[in-house]
């Protein structure tokens, strides 16, 4: 399979600066050349070329006018136009138009500065071929980056659908399992609701990650957040103790996932907490510039898995899962930091204030 660039070169007929294309080609044949004297239309095979070149005197129209109708179908493109009959003005309406690049040929008949001008040229042409296929690339992704979250936004709407029903009809059978079912009912209560946060968890992973969200970076009235935050979390851990301190009256550099990032640790914290009645503290207190938020689990007992997760908080790692990859993806975009206190029973996040 030939696997040289593909170069469609529009000669025109009238032109002084048409070079022959097999000087475009090069000693060595790195591209593929095509010559026409015309586009009757601006339409071409769809990847039929890598590039085109064409002369700015052209039969039915000009270079620029070519390029605009061109431009208009095949947005990548590259598209250099080359002629000797022009000046800044027609540099400057080619590149409106959407041509890639502008080359100015020397009318002198000699061989040297021929074969120099069609080194130039080539090396013009590889150049933008370089680009167009850097940014079909970089369109490629973005393509594919958004056709991601839009499944993944519709399989969590799915998944999430799906567990409530399960969840709500276990919770049901609770007055009408034996004793020896009850522990077994609630592990699958517990295991439905621990995957049902998980997809909370992916929601935020892809509006941080493809939606840009820890990019756009706002104020953002931390009182509010963690308030609204601990009253969502007392509704979803309704056996729990979950004590929210004072709060100092700021705005931190954040946005609309740092309420993730304090979900994420009372998950954390309470989910691993032996006994049947778990307990958190919250705290906040301002210094300077920055302001420490605790999030303390009262059990008392170590963790070292915290300790190793947020030491290495990477997806992939074996000690790290996609909420502490999350957290500290966040709050390190939020110019924060994240670490854990006490042998792992305390999770301190500090946050730049903006007020």
């Amino acid at each position: 399979m030939d696997r040289r660039a593909r170069v469609l070169f529009v000669a025109g007929d009238d032109d002084p600066a048409a070079v022959p294309e097999d000087n475009i080609g090069g000693d060595e044949a790195q591209f593929k050349v095509e010559r026409v004297g015309e586009l009757p239309e601006a339409r071409l095979d769809s990847g039929a070329y890598d590039c085109i070149v064409c002369n700015y005197v052209l039969a039915t129209r000009d270079g620029v006018e070519l390029t605009a109708e061109l431009r208009d179908s095949y947005p990548t493109l590259p598209i250099i136009v080359y002629t000797a009959v022009g000046d800044e003005t027609v540099a400057r309406d080619a590149l409106r138009a959407g041509a890639t690049d502008y080359v100015v040929s020397d009318e002198t008949e000699n061989s040297n500065v021929e074969n120099d001008e069609a080194t130039a040229l080539r090396r013009r042409i590889e150049a933008a071929i370089a680009d167009g296929r850097e940014t079909q690339r970089i369109e490629r992704t973005a393509e594919a980056a958004t056709q991601l979250e839009k499944l993944t936004r519709v399989l969590t709407h799915d998944i999430r659908n799906d567990l409530s029903v399960i969840v709500g009809w276990a919770d049901i059978l609770r007055n009408s399992v034996t004793e020896d079912g009850e522990e077994v009912l609630e592990r699958i209560l517990d295991n439905g609701r621990k995957t049902l946060e998980l997809t909370d968890v992916a929601r935020d992973a892809v509006e941080m990650i493809v939606g840009g969200g820890a990019d756009e970076i706002e104020p953002t009235y931390l009182n509010g957040v963690l308030h609204g935050t601990v009253q969502d979390r007392r509704e979803r851990y309704p056996e729990a103790t979950i004590e929210l301190g004072s709060v100092p009256s700021c705005h931190v550099a954040a946005n609309s996932l740092l309420g993730a990032v304090f979900r994420n640790l009372l998950n954390d914290a309470l989910s691993h907490q032996s006994g049947d009645d778990p307990s958190v503290h919250i705290s906040a207190e301002r210094t300077g510039d920055v302001v420490q938020v605790r999030v303390t689990d009262d059990s008392g007992a170590s963790d070292a898995r915290r300790e190793a997760a947020f030491n290495n908080a990477e997806l992939g790692s074996p000690d790290t899962d996609i909420s502490v990859f999350l957290v500290e993806t966040l709050v390190a975009a939020y110019g924060g930091d994240v670490w854990v206190e006490d042998d792992g029973a305390v999770f301190v996040v500090e946050l730049r204030v903006v007020d």
